[in-house]
């Protein structure tokens, strides 16, 4: 039987059992899959090095610091400077980055066309990062909104990067909240007020705990068309079961099993 885990700190909340142990029983996979939570990333390395581990999903704080680790990494997570599933071959670590993915299947669940059209991203940490490389590679223009352009113009290459100041002046086509704030327990928060949500078409909040933020909230009101973070959570941890396993998963398949449990009795996914 197959073993995989979760790597980062302080992740005992994880939903990330619950999505593998359904993706196993749905499929032909024999496998269990663990969390190992552990503040020292070389002790991690060591143990997995020292285990019969077939492959790990990589959370905080550890998606860039594992790079070094690494002895192959695909384009898109060199691009991006981030790893979140590395597969085990003969002992050496392969890193890929199936948030990207994830991103991109739920462009398609929201069908989603963005060529040419402007999508802003909140925040610019590593959510934001596979944001900028999905809508880069859907032809569409990625536009970064931080606290702290000039801080942070290195990180996006041919990229606009304004303030949220800026940001009251602009309307586009999708806006992306890449940041944590709103997530559970601070669920009456939302990074952006009405004035500036209304000034878009869709909706994508990248959080799924709770199901509907203040920012989903305030789009519905305005008939936005919003979607969670919720299917490109079950996505990406899909696209890790098929790099590790080499076979392919439907992914609606495995969302319309979990997110009656994930919101069962109104209960949020921690």
């Amino acid at each position: 039987m197959k073993k995989f885990v979760l790597i980062g700190n302080n992740i005992n909340y994880s939903f990330s059992p619950i999505l593998h142990t359904m993706i196993f029983n749905s499929t032909s996979i024999k496998a269990t899959y663990s969390i190992l939570d552990n503040n020292n990333i070389a002790n991690i390395i060591t143990n997995i090095k020292n285990s019969d581990i077939s492959g790990f999903n990589v959370t905080i704080p550890y998606k860039e610091n594992i790079i070094k680790f690494l002895a192959y990494i695909s384009p898109e997570a060199l691009e991006i400077g981030a790893v979140n599933c590395v597969k085990v071959i003969n002992g050496k670590f392969f890193g890929y980055n199936t948030d990207y993915l994830g991103i991109l299947e739920t462009f398609k669940k929201m069908n989603l066309s963005l060529k040419n059209k402007k999508v802003f991203i909140l925040g610019s940490g590593g959510a934001a990062k596979a944001c900028w490389k999905s809508i880069v590679d859907c032809d569409g223009i990625p536009i970064i909104v931080s606290r702290n352009p000039d801080e942070i113009s290195h990180l996006f290459k041919n990229t606009k990067i304004i303030s949220y100041i800026d940001l009251i002046n602009e309307k586009g086509y999708l806006l992306i909240n890449a940041t944590p704030i709103g997530t559970y327990p601070n669920i009456n928060e939302s990074p952006v007020d009405e004035g500036i949500i209304q000034n878009f078409d869709f909706l994508l909040d990248l959080i799924y705990n709770p199901k509907e933020t203040k920012f989903i909230k305030i789009g519905k009101k305005y008939k936005k068309i919003c979607e969670n973070g919720l299917f490109m959570l079950i996505s990406q941890g899909v696209k890790s079961e098929e790099i590790w396993n080499n076979l392919s998963i439907n992914t609606h398949n495995i969302y319309s099993k979990l997110i009656n449990i994930a919101y069962n009795k109104n209960k949020e996914v921690k």
